[in-house]
């Protein structure tokens, strides 16, 4: 498929999140307001181009370490019908708008905490959005069988990242109220969320009963991999503690990653759609992980022998079967599920960063009290460039830093550093005797490790590899004007 027909496919599916925000926006009907399943839809913006593409990936190279990323929430949930019972009714007495406004409130409402709290977020977030631009790069060029252009701005990618920084600013700044809720940015999360499961079951009915001859057809097949058993059993007590500790983090990542506090407390209208939300998201995830199985699995017998990145098995199978309606419709999925995480999160981020730091610090000028109206466009363009900025930065640290790493390893650490917010979050809710000092002492220790075990062997040699290539990029770039 030529990139000028998929980037045509890109802009009608955008325009169509476009068209489904403002009819919520303007009606406001019932059908929108007082929808349970659009909240419980809305929550599965969890399942980003990491569990899309990603899981395919880790299933088809370590068996079932692709499972606790959905178990782990799956055991958390049920909890919810009295912890964000409980957060949301806090949240609405006291106009809490993020995550850090939650857990500076409970430790004295601390402006220094909140701002630490935001630069955490930052961290953990802002690769976990370049996570998803480098998907929907990637999985651009496969579908329109074209190389990833080292000049940016020749690069088709490009210009889709800057049409979702585009939306993301407009509709995700409507508000100046960060407590508001934003129906149509739901209302289009929702469909997104039910695009994306859609898309994903044609593909695996498609590799199933089109590619193979029935699931029991894959797995008789697959267990001749001389690694098939060794991959989709425990093994021993280092798997199963292997397996505990990736449901532990994944069980907090469900509560603690800022689009998914947004989404479940700040966006709940009423308390009883979480009743729904309890059952419904659960179920969702179950349906999402049927059919990872059989595409890793299948693209591994598909592909046996060749050099092809299993994480975009899903765009490859259809693609080799000459199946251009499946491939794009998948496109579209990993599309979907990359456009509703860089969406929310880049949300959050703005109002974290000019609620917390931003506006408090003076960081651009002091707002004056008796000057409302001048304020409100203050706030709405500050959190405008915030979206924009975030989104942009990265997309550069795709370029520079993860261009090589994949999806799974980028999207782990995000969850690691996030976690670090745990036991101030945690403590926020049921233990009376957490100190500020406390909650400062374990979250700077907890982000020194990860950043000196973590981060900096992740992404330090990716640096190191790309870095020589910097200066070329940049000047080819200039030279484009």
């Amino acid at each position: 498929m030529s990139s000028f027909a998929l980037f045509s496919v890109v802009l009608l599916y955008l325009a169509l999140l476009f068209f489904v925000a403002y009819l919520a926006e303007k009606k406001k009907s019932k059908l929108w307001i007082n929808n349970p399943y659009i909240y419980a839809l809305s929550l599965a913006v969890y399942c980003t181009a990491w569990t899309y593409y990603g899981s395919i990936g880790v299933a088809a190279t370590s068996g079932l370490n692709y499972l606790p990323i959905y178990i782990g929430p799956i055991i958390v949930i049920p909890a919810w019908i009295y912890i964000n019972t409980r957060i949301v009714r806090i949240s609405r007495i006291n106009k809490i708008s993020s995550l850090a406004d939650f857990i500076s409130l409970r430790y004295g409402n601390s402006r220094s905490l909140s701002a630490i709290i935001t630069l955490v977020c930052l961290f953990a977030i802002i690769p976990y959005i370049g996570l998803q631009i480098k998907a929907i790069s990637e999985t651009f060029h496969l579908v329109t069988e074209t190389r990833v252009s080292k000049n940016i701005l020749t690069d088709s990618a490009t210009f889709v990242v800057v049409l979702i920084a585009v939306f993301s600013s407009y509709y995700g700044t409507r508000y100046v109220d960060a407590s508001e809720k934003r129906l149509g940015i739901v209302s289009a999360i929702a469909l997104e969320s039910f695009l994306k499961l859609f898309f994903i079951i044609i593909l695996g009915l498609f590799v199933i009963y089109f590619v193979f001859d029935g699931f029991s057809d894959i797995y008789q097949r697959a267990s001749r991999f001389s690694d098939f058993k060794a991959k989709n059993t425990f093994n021993g007590i280092e798997g199963a503690l292997n397996w505990m500790v990736l449901c532990m983090i994944s069980g907090t990542a469900i509560c603690l990653l800022p689009r998914q506090f947004h989404t479940a407390i700040i966006e709940n209208r009423q308390e009883k759609h979480i009743k729904t939300a309890i059952w419904f998201f659960p179920l969702y995830l179950l349906v999402f992980t049927l059919f990872i199985f059989p595409i890793a699995w299948g693209g591994r017998l598909i592909f046996n022998g060749q050099n092809v990145n299993p994480e975009f098995y899903s765009i490859l199978i259809p693609q080799y079967f000459n199946n251009t309606l499946v491939t794009v419709l998948v496109f579209l999925g990993g599309l979907s599920s990359s456009i509703s995480m860089i969406i929310i999160s880049s949300i959050t981020l703005s109002i974290m960063l000019s609620n917390n730091m931003i506006i408090p610090y003076g960081l651009l000028g002091k707002f004056k009290a008796e000057d409302e109206a001048n304020n409100n466009r203050n706030i709405t363009r500050i959190r405008k460039f915030s979206i924009f900025g975030l989104i942009i930065m990265a997309f550069v640290f795709y370029k520079y830093f993860i261009l090589k790493t994949s999806l799974d390893s980028v999207g782990l650490i995000s969850f690691v550093i996030i976690a670090q917010l745990a036991p101030a979050y945690f403590g926020a809710i049921f233990w009376r005797r957490g100190s500020y000092k406390g909650v400062l002492a374990g979250l700077v220790a907890g982000v020194v490790i990860c950043y000196f075990g973590l981060i900096i062997p992740q992404y330090y040699f990716s640096y190191n590899q790309e870095f020589k290539g910097v200066l070329r990029i940049m000047y080819d770039s200039f030279r484009f004007f």
